[in-house]
């Protein structure tokens, strides 16, 4: 079988020891025109004061997020619309509701609080 620590064998660590060793000897200096277009570079891509940056990543924002998740322009103009009918109902509820709550549609006779615990709570300072 192999052995792994045998140095004998061809490929071993024994035989690339002088190659290493001789790499490690000479320490890579680069070349003056390499360093030249890298200085060049760099002074290239500094920040310019007062600028703006441009969002990294190149992702869409929050609010492009959101619109993307209700469905477009559509879908939020859809969920407005909804909103704002909801508010209307519930602070000027139409007449033909109190046949369905059974008299009257005013939030005292119905048993809801419109100030909650937590509300009162809050409101103490």
């Amino acid at each position: 079988m192999t052995d792994p620590r045998d140095d004998t064998m061809p490929g071993s660590a024994g035989d690339l020891s002088a190659f290493f060793e001789a790499a490690r000897a000479e320490a890579p200096v680069p070349d003056g025109d390499f360093m030249a277009r890298l200085t060049a570079d760099a002074l290239a891509e500094m920040p310019v004061p007062g600028a703006r940056v441009a969002p990294q990543g190149g992702g869409p924002g929050l609010w492009d997020q959101v619109r993307g998740a209700l469905g477009g322009w559509i879908g939020m103009t859809g969920l407005a619309a909804a909103c704002a009918a909801g508010i209307w109902i519930g602070v000027n509820p139409p007449a033909t509701l109190d046949a369905f709550w059974g008299g009257s549609a005013d939030l005292g006779e119905m048993g809801v609080d419109p100030l909650s615990g937590f509300e009162l709570a809050m409101m103490e300072g």
